[in-house]
């Protein structure tokens, strides 16, 4: 058994967050699920510095001003950035990774939270005026949302991984699709290609549909700047520039991130290093357990007790 950096474990040394230990799947069944080993999506995520991703992915997500007020009225963001945080990612990797069964219910729960997340904007943003309704039921946040989660993962693989072809990039997010179903779009809302996702997030960007607004920049602070200890502000430092090299530009921007020569060669040579890593040191790294546990389900390997494992130890399976 092989032990390797476990990056939950590192967001909770940076963070200071009290991030729980528990596997966000544990259903034994031998069920493939919504993906399964024969998809993209399974080659993608198991490798689990995908994590890197994340800063991304929120900040995109919170960039559609309906999103950013949804999350600050009705989510714990303020308080517990980092436990919010969390609990979305355990909520993909269910959907990526757990049973048929565990992603139905997580969806059901996701759904029934949504449907009390309404309100009014407080200010004009992008082409929202004030007072323009919200809802977390309304097909534009849901589709932004999902979409900048599927761009964040490709776009942290291509850097701190390898490259991935058109046709890989295509599956991946015809993939997706299959909890976009469970969360209340439909094949009609979710642009039919991978190139069409990109010219829809170039669209949104370009209209007013996506812009950063006071309420995004909240969010990113506590993200971004958390009150953490003096030792752990560099590796701060380092999330920010992830961050600020993996963001589409007029986000960056609006966020007020700093981009320049020396932001884009540190980029560039911090992605190069993580890649490195990866090739020369594949035992340090490991793989994701919660990719390895969904494997050994659908062979049949799982004894009941393989339920009680948890992200945070140091073995692989």
């Amino acid at each position: 058994m092989a032990w390797h950096v476990d990056p939950i474990r590192i967001v909770r040394w940076l963070s200071g967050a009290a991030l729980p230990d528990v596997m966000p799947i544990h259903d034994p069944t031998p069920d493939a699920g919504l993906m399964g080993p024969g998809t993209v999506t399974w080659q993608i995520h198991r490798e689990q510095w995908l994590i890197l991703g994340g800063a991304q992915a929120f900040l995109m997500q919170a960039a559609h001003p309906k999103v950013a007020q949804g999350a600050l009225d009705f989510s714990a963001y303020a308080e517990d950035p980092f436990g919010r945080v969390f609990r979305t990612v355990m909520a993909m990797t269910v959907f990526l990774s757990g049973t048929r069964r565990e992603a139905e219910a997580t969806a059901r729960r996701i759904n029934r939270i949504h449907a009390d997340v309404q309100g009014t904007l407080p200010e004009a943003v992008g082409r929202f005026p004030a007072d323009a309704p919200y809802s977390a039921l309304e097909t534009g946040p849901l589709l932004w949302v999902h979409v900048a989660f599927v761009a964040s993962m490709l776009n942290a693989y291509r850097h701190f991984v390898g490259p991935l072809s058109y046709d890989a990039c295509d599956r991946y997010w015809r993939e997706s699709w299959r909890y976009a179903r469970l969360l209340e779009l439909t094949d009609a809302d979710l642009p039919p290609t991978y190139a069409a996702m990109e010219r829809y997030i170039t669209d949104a960007l370009a209209s007013g549909e996506v812009a950063v607004g006071t309420s995004a920049r909240t969010i990113a602070r506590t993200v971004l700047y958390p009150p953490v200890p003096w030792p752990r502000r560099p590796a701060w430092a380092l999330v920010r520039l992830l961050a600020s090299g993996l963001l589409p530009g007029p986000i960056r921007a609006g966020y007020g991130l700093r981009w320049g020569p020396l932001h884009r060669a540190g980029f560039a040579a911090l992605a190069a290093t993580l890649r490195c890593a990866r090739f020369l040191l594949p035992s340090l790294l490991g793989r994701s357990k919660v990719m390895d546990f969904a494997q050994r389900r659908v062979r049949g390997q799982l004894a009941p007790a393989a339920t009680t494992m948890q992200v945070g130890t140091d073995a692989q399976g």
